[in-house]
């Protein structure tokens, strides 16, 4: 389901932030402690917080017990901010998911991930070549897209991961993505209620793809998130991010 507004306003986006991790997630910096977090989103003038800890059965990380120890201790925490306990969750092949469907359903905000190709378990394409990259994480998107699991796509495309890729090969992997690829992808999640993120490091990396992306999801009609993948308290601020996508799609 969509959690935010459907705006292309990049300051109404920026307001909230989609993308986190607390300490639950083993790649944050100690100081992502659950109430500093919150703290660190009013001082920002955040509306909306998103907490999407990475969530798989590979990680031997209990989504589901520190999704339940995070609702415990948001319902003790006054806050203007609102506050979603989520998880980013794994497509890592074409129909395969990182956790049970239960789990997916009790935990509130599903951000899914399906570009983590450096992880072991994710499964590479027969197809090693920038083409069969691009052609395999449409399909990964569209299988996850025939469910109702995924609630949000974080970092849509990003090759920042793959480091098997030079700087030149990633440009060209995203290029191989046509526009009508793009636009159809975008226009199956929107009808399966699942937003896509602009994601501040991987826009910031690519610039010219996510500026195509902006333009084709918004004459698809898709929502659209922010997220920073914030690993460190003053990552949850947006502001900075607000203003190079201003930039950006400026026409």
């Amino acid at each position: 389901m969509f959690y935010t507004e459907k705006t292309y306003d990049i300051d109404e986006l920026c307001k909230c932030n989609m993308h986190t991790h607390s300490i639950f997630s083993k790649c944050s910096k100690p100081e992502m402690v659950f109430e500093d977090m919150i703290k660190a989103a009013e001082s920002f003038g955040l509306s909306t917080l998103a907490i999407t800890d990475h969530s798989d059965l590979h990680d031997g990380i209990c989504s589901v017990g520190n999704y339940r120890k995070l609702k415990k201790r948001l319902s003790e925490i006054n806050t203007p901010v609102r506050v979603l306990v989520g998880a980013e969750m794994s497509a890592y092949a074409v129909g395969k998911f990182g956790e049970p469907y239960r789990i997916d359903k009790e935990i509130e905000f599903c951000s899914y991930s399906c570009v983590h190709y450096h992880l072991d378990f994710w499964q590479q394409p027969d197809d090693r070549s920038v083409h069969g990259y691009a052609k395999h994480m449409l399909a990964v998107l569209s299988a996850l897209f025939d469910t109702d699991r995924a609630d949000n796509i974080a970092h849509p495309f990003s090759p920042c991961k793959m480091k098997f890729f030079d700087p030149e090969q990633k440009k060209t992997m995203l290029a191989c993505i046509t526009d009508e690829e793009l636009y159809g992808i975008m226009k199956k999640g929107e009808n399966a209620g699942c937003s896509w993120e602009l994601h501040k490091s991987s826009v910031m990396n690519f610039p010219d793809f996510y500026r195509r992306f902006f333009f084709i999801g918004k004459e698809a009609g898709v929502h659209f998130t922010v997220g920073t993948d914030a690993h460190r308290l003053h990552d949850i601020d947006t502001a900075d991010f607000a203003d190079y996508l201003k930039i950006l799609i400026k026409d």
